[in-house]
């Protein structure tokens, strides 16, 4: 886990649950195919009963097989809300 945010409530202000999901594979994968820059990113996008949102990022490998490398579920889905998690995972890649 990379990061992880409690839904809360902050001076009437709604924070979103956040949880980023990354295996030590992934990150290795990730570091090695996706220093060309080219990190894509999908998400749901309102496609389940439960309201949570789930973002995969992916790398593609030299036969342009894509492999997930690390997924993100959260409950909303606004620009700050995905820099929440962005800011972590970058951290993460170059601590590496």
């Amino acid at each position: 886990m990379f990061c992880f945010q409690d839904a809360s409530e902050d001076n009437g202000i709604h924070v979103p649950f956040i949880i980023g999901i990354q295996t030590p594979s992934q990150l290795r994968t990730m570091v090695s195919l996706g220093e060309n820059g080219a990190i894509p990113m999908d998400a749901t996008f309102d496609t389940n009963d439960v309201k949570f949102h789930l973002f995969t990022l992916m790398v593609f490998d030299a036969h342009r097989t894509g492999m997930p490398v690390a997924w993100i579920i959260t409950s909303r889905q606004t620009c700050d809300d995905l820099v929440e998690w962005l800011i972590p995972l970058k951290t993460k890649l170059l601590r590496k």
